[in-house]
């Protein structure tokens, strides 16, 4: 084997060897973006929860009729459009990573697959013999309210 030879077989060795720690640095900072994604879908989905946390703690409040009852009330709207604000921060930081995939949708979609299969495993449930509720009262032929 001649040196032109030699040296040209270690080019394409060392080229190789190139060309696949690339791809390992684009697939761990594609792993890394998604991680960050669903970091801020995370975000984005607890700060709905005390959006709405708020909310139902205004459904409870009574009529305003106070100077007091005015500044609860405030502070109660102030906090729920503060977590408002947070969750659409959160989407619009996620939508700058991938504006191609969401992981904000990805886990809408994924909530609603699993309470669809709730859904069906509960109404499977309902038609199980077994099944307290499905029993019937053996003096009136009634269903158990149990």
């Amino acid at each position: 084997m001649d040196w032109i030879t030699f040296i040209s077989l270690a080019l394409a060795v060392l080229s190789t060897v190139i060309a696949v720690y690339q791809w390992a640095v684009i697939n761990e900072s594609n792993k890394t973006k998604r991680e960050l994604q669903y970091l801020l879908a995370g975000v984005n989905n607890a700060a709905l929860q005390k959006q709405m946390a708020w909310q139902n703690q205004i459904n409870t409040l009574d009529k305003f009729e106070s100077r007091q009852d005015w500044d609860t009330g405030r502070l109660y709207l102030r906090e729920r459009d503060d977590f408002a604000e947070l969750a659409q921060l959160a989407t619009a930081l996620e939508g700058v990573i991938d504006t191609d995939n969401s992981a904000i949708e990805s886990m809408m979609d994924r909530a609603i697959s699993m309470v669809e299969k709730n859904n069906k495993l509960q109404s499977h449930g309902l038609k199980n013999p077994t099944n307290v509720a499905n029993k019937t009262d053996v003096e009136g032929g009634k269903e158990s309210p149990v």
